[in-house]
């Protein structure tokens, strides 16, 4: 026999769920989204899936099956102007806590990207850069099969250019603690040297293997002649 007590849990709970489902449906709907914000929003990370994968992994927008396009003396002012663009749409939204950090985003980048910023100055953010842009098409698309494969070695192609573009960018940035790029540098090399290997097993066909390491081989090779750089006259 049901308890007393047992039974009049069961109906407070019974006359709660109508009280509970009525204030919700008495509730105001969410605000819609400014469709700007929308757009600024996947603008900015398309173009961080473009020129800053770094910022793309940290921030965790969605990943885009787009070609790293590393930034160099050629583009970084194109880039930059793009920028400060959509800064300055973003600056007509209202506050609101996606708006502001859109803009704080951007005002980042901006400093990063222009004269003095750390894409000019600071060589172990080139490498975060590459990092990121060697994960970046493992997030894309199924494990199974080729497609990340060929992917990866599309994007592997373009680190040993990127790095040569970083160097030209930091002509006058001063040399980095020996200790953290070395650190660096091997976190770096294990990703390219075994890690990123290992994702590939799932594709069969040798041509695309063999392409991959042939991609692989030269980026990691390109670490070497970055390390040379920083270091000489050391």
């Amino acid at each position: 026999m049901r308890r007393p007590g047992a039974r009049l849990l069961v109906l407070a709970i019974a006359w709660t769920l109508p009280a509970c489902a009525a204030h919700r449906a008495g509730s105001p709907p969410p605000a819609p989204v400014d469709p700007l914000l929308s757009q600024l929003e996947t603008h900015y990370a398309q173009r961080l899936a473009q020129h800053r994968p770094d910022l793309a992994a940290r921030y965790g927008t969605p990943p885009y099956n787009t070609p790293f396009v590393p930034l160099d003396e050629t583009n970084a002012e194109a880039h930059l102007g793009e920028l400060r663009h959509m800064l300055a749409d973003a600056e007509t939204l209202p506050a609101g806590a996606r708006a502001d950090t859109l803009r704080a985003r951007l005002r980042r980048e901006i400093a990063d990207t222009g004269p003095g910023g750390a894409l000019r100055e600071d060589p172990l953010l080139w490498l975060d850069v590459i990092e990121a842009a060697a994960r970046a098409p493992f997030a894309v698309g199924s494990p199974n099969g080729c497609e990340r494969t060929h992917r990866a070695t599309l994007q592997l192609r373009t680190l040993p250019e990127a790095l040569r573009g970083a160097i030209v960018l930091m002509r006058t940035a001063p040399h980095p603690d020996a200790a953290a790029l070395e650190d660096r540098l091997a976190r770096v090399e294990r990703l390219l040297r075994t890690d990123l290997p290992a994702r590939t097993e799932p594709c069969k066909e040798s041509g695309y293997r063999a392409e991959f390491v042939e991609a692989d081989s030269l980026a990691a090779a390109s670490l070497a002649q970055y390390r040379h750089w920083l270091t000489a006259g050391d």
